[in-house]
């Protein structure tokens, strides 16, 4: 798709690119996330060469920390919506420590050794849409039965201490379980 693109980019191109809304794509542009040109105008304002949205995809991949969006800001909690209120991700340090693997391992004992897909989403907090899409992307390994796809645990220990540390938008569950182990580990 990225290749299809044209060499310069408008504020709306940019957005279907990035599959994100039309504030969050202005508010981007706006605080630097993306390098664009700012021509003025109401209407197709900004102009954003390929070569720049394509850093900017390469190195938010690299490095999600730096393009942290403040929490609640596209949605309509902005608004007043009174949905419960989730625990931020801010606070931790920028890499996990080396203790969090016993700690986790100690943590999940109970756990089944062999987790379906329901019990990964029950266990992480996290949708089957983001359990699915790990498993497609690879960041979570799994093992295909004749019916179903198995992971083992220690599949998933690997994934909490890999990929999923770097997870934005953690589930309240993730969070949950980061926060024990830092208050345990001071």
């Amino acid at each position: 798709m990225l290749s299809s693109l044209p060499q310069v980019l408008s504020g709306e191109q940019v957005r279907c690119a990035l599959h994100i809304s039309k504030r969050k794509c202005a508010w981007m542009l706006n605080n630097g996330f993306i390098k664009c040109q700012n021509t003025g105008k109401r209407t197709r304002k900004y102009t954003v060469l390929k070569e720049d949205l394509l850093t900017y995809i390469e190195d938010s991949a690299n490095h999600p920390e730096k393009y942290v969006t403040p929490h609640a800001e596209f949605s309509t909690a902005k608004y007043g919506n009174t949905r419960k209120s989730r625990p931020h991700k801010t606070g931790f340090p920028s890499s996990l420590p080396s203790t969090f693997r016993p700690w986790l391992e100690q943590e999940f004992e109970q756990v089944p050794d062999a987790l379906t897909i329901p019990q990964v989403i029950t266990i992480t907090g996290y949708t089957d849409n983001s359990v699915n899409r790990w498993l497609r992307q690879g960041h979570l390994m799994s093992v295909q039965t004749q019916t179903t796809k198995i992971i083992p645990k220690l599949w998933l220990i690997d994934f909490y201490c890999s990929h999923a540390y770097t997870i934005t938008n953690m589930s309240d569950k993730h969070i949950k379980l980061l926060q024990k182990f830092f208050k345990e580990n001071k």
